[in-house]
């Protein structure tokens, strides 16, 4: 009889224990939202940031080619890099959000590129136009 009220008074008391954690759980679960919601703002601060960069770094390779400074295949060769980083942003974004980890990423292959860029437009290889030798020779 006394092992039957025993097992009985900690069966009540293990549900009203499981019952509080639950309780607790579904507490949390709402402050969860506002965690997500700071998670996907701070997702697409790095996703603009990533485009803003990006997009100058395409303005600039485009203005190097006007100028003559990029030859045709520095041109090809500059835009493939950034057509990579773009797929590595989508391949990044697959899951909804970029986290800080995945945005360190983006920034080192941008900061490469960057110098690329920097590099090819000032290498004094000049493209040509058909007809002309080059000044540079």
């Amino acid at each position: 009889m006394k092992s039957n009220l025993l097992n009985k008074t900690f069966g009540v008391l293990a549900l009203g224990i499981m019952g509080l954690a639950a309780t607790g759980a579904q507490a949390a679960w709402g402050q969860g939202g506002q965690g997500h919601k700071q998670v996907y703002q701070q997702s697409r601060a790095y996703s603009q940031q990533v485009n803003a960069r990006q997009d100058r770094q395409v303005q600039r390779i485009r203005a190097g080619k006007r100028a003559g400074q990029l030859t045709r295949f520095e041109f090809r060769e500059l835009m493939q890099q950034q057509r990579n980083i773009r797929a590595m942003e989508q391949h990044f974004r697959a899951d909804g959000r970029i986290d800080a980890r995945e945005f360190k990423r983006l920034d080192r292959a941008l900061d490469v590129a960057d110098r690329r860029i920097r590099t090819e437009k000032h290498d004094r290889q000049a493209r040509q136009a058909y007809g002309q030798t080059s000044w540079l020779n």
